[in-house]
């Protein structure tokens, strides 16, 4: 069960997020008090666009969530970058088995909303 941050997390949270805009980092926050599943896609999206060149961000806010992350032009390693920020703003662990599953928006945010609840079974 999330429980409210301290100001302390709540400021080393802003400043390991601080490269994401408000919105991302206003999520994250949310999220760890919360647990509202409802922010997954406003912190994936916030935590890909982190890692796109201006260029490319164009094509973030284009995207579905059945848009390949592919055309998006995520290479492997900043896609594991992107794992590392996410399993840090959601608390979760993402086993490098368990990425091949993952190609589009829309299984991220499925991923994370099974994980999030087999997390949340065992804590019960």
């Amino acid at each position: 069960m999330p429980t409210p941050l301290t100001e302390e997390q709540a400021a080393a949270l802003r400043d390991q997020f601080k490269r994401c805009d408000t919105q991302t980092v206003d999520a994250i926050l949310k999220f760890r008090g919360t647990g509202d599943i409802a922010l997954l896609p406003v912190i994936v999206r916030g935590v890909v666009r982190r890692y796109l060149p201006a260029d490319k961000a164009g094509l973030l806010d284009a995207a579905t969530e059945e848009t390949n992350l592919a055309d998006l032009h995520i290479e492997s390693l900043t896609m594991l970058e992107i794992v590392l920020d996410i399993q840090d703003a959601v608390e979760v662990v993402i086993e490098d088995t368990e990425l091949r599953e993952i190609k589009t928006l829309a299984d991220v945010r499925r991923f994370l909303e099974a994980k999030l609840a087999a997390k949340q079974q065992q804590q019960q």
